[in-house]
């Protein structure tokens, strides 16, 4: 008897270990904060750059820890700390449009980047991990080639017109009677010739205002209210038309933008691939390598733009036609956060940030647009811009 109870009691543990793995591999089978950072980083085709990981999610502001310098890689992840990371990896939580305070997770949510139906303190298994990643990173090589056929593609002439709002933090304690501006935006260009632009802009308390303006050469023509015309030489302004210049730009920020394919649709009777870029800068030594590269070392009188800017962050959702590679619209949100505490011309700016959003429509590209000087302005006035200590 005590022999068949042996053998039963040992029958029944080897009949059992299948089912004790099954039921401890949830646990062991948990993907870690570091598993999930290091395939986000693989999959959006990042180069750290000789940093390791930790000092890669810190400098970029991925993860902050306890506090105390653990950022806890080794623990287990879960659906909130998930859609926390990519808030912040995609600069969504930085730009902040809600301007409420409240999780960062929510941006991740609005974007679909994680299942809407889950709970957020469940912790994720490896193969639910790579599902979310796999869906981020789907037809990712297809865009990122479209965006740089669209880079490729020249783009000489065109018009657009847009629609933006440019909204302003300021500082506690600063008063202002405005804190919204609206603008509407035309313009010609012609990358042999110049530009023409015309703006109105709506400011609350103040009314509204036309600025009418050309941009010749290292010159701005620029129309006041009484019909009068003036200009002021800018070194370097003509390399805003310069087709290498605006490449190098582009590789420039190339590491700082990641893309999302959101499929095809129909604008104007056109098929259209529709491209979600983002945008989130941290070092801002590039925006000033190229501020130098156009010409314009010399703008802020002596400081630069990393004295001044903490980052840039954005999101663009890009139009492209289907046949041409061409751009057709450009729906964007852009926020500028500044240092706290930096001052122009020994003054504290008032400002905490800068929020630029609209949509932008392109049309006749590569048409014959001609942006010629008006006879009337032809003899503008030139005005000095007075130097700044």
């Amino acid at each position: 008897m005590k022999k068949f109870i042996s053998i039963f009691l040992v029958t029944m543990m080897i009949a059992a270990i299948p089912v004790i793995g099954l039921a401890a591999q949830p646990g062991s089978n948990y993907m870690t904060r570091q598993e999930f950072i290091n395939d986000l980083i693989k999959g959006a085709g990042i180069n750290l750059g000789g940093k390791d990981l930790s000092q890669y999610v810190v400098d970029n502001r991925i993860l902050e820890g306890d506090g105390k310098g653990n950022l806890m890689l080794s623990e287990p992840i879960t659906y909130e700390q998930i859609a926390t990371i990519l808030s912040r990896f995609y600069g969504l939580s930085m730009i902040d449009a809600h301007q409420v305070e409240g999780s960062e997770y929510v941006y991740a949510l609005e974007e679909g980047l994680i299942p809407q139906d889950v709970l957020l303190n469940r912790k994720v298994t490896v193969d639910e991990g790579q599902q979310i990643l796999s869906k981020i990173f789907d037809s990712y090589s297809k865009v990122k080639d479209m965006i740089d056929g669209s880079k490729n593609t020249t783009v000489k002439s065109g018009s657009l017109t847009g629609n933006m709002k440019i909204a302003v933090g300021f500082n506690n304690g600063v008063a202002s009677p405005f804190d919204t501006v609206s603008a509407q935006v035309y313009a010609d260009f012609n990358l042999d010739q110049g530009i023409h632009e015309v703006i109105g802009m709506t400011i609350p308390n103040a009314g509204s205002m036309n600025v009418e303006e050309y941009m010749m050469g290292d010159k701005v023509y620029v129309k006041s209210p009484d019909g009068q015309w003036s200009y002021i030489t800018v070194p370097g302004m003509s390399n805003i038309t310069n087709l290498e210049k605006l490449q190098q730009q582009n590789n420039l920020f190339s590491k700082d933008v990641l893309y999302r394919y959101a499929g095809t649709s129909y604008l104007n009777g056109k098929t259209v691939n529709v491209v979600y870029a983002y945008t989130k800068i941290t070092d801002m030594s590039k925006v000033d390598d190229l501020i130098k590269a156009l010409g314009f070392g010399n703008i802020l009188n002596g400081m630069t733009y990393s004295d001044l800017v903490d980052g840039v962050y954005g999101k663009c959702v890009y139009y492209i036609d289907a046949n041409t590679n061409q751009v057709n619209q450009l729906d964007m949100i852009l926020k500028i956060t500044y240092k706290k505490g930096a001052k122009v011309g020994g003054v504290e700016m008032p400002l905490k940030w800068e929020m630029v959003s609209g949509s932008m429509v392109y049309s006749n590209v590569n048409e014959n647009v001609n942006v010629v000087l008006p006879d009337d302005a032809k003899n503008a006035k030139e005005l000095t811009v007075p130097a700044q200590n």
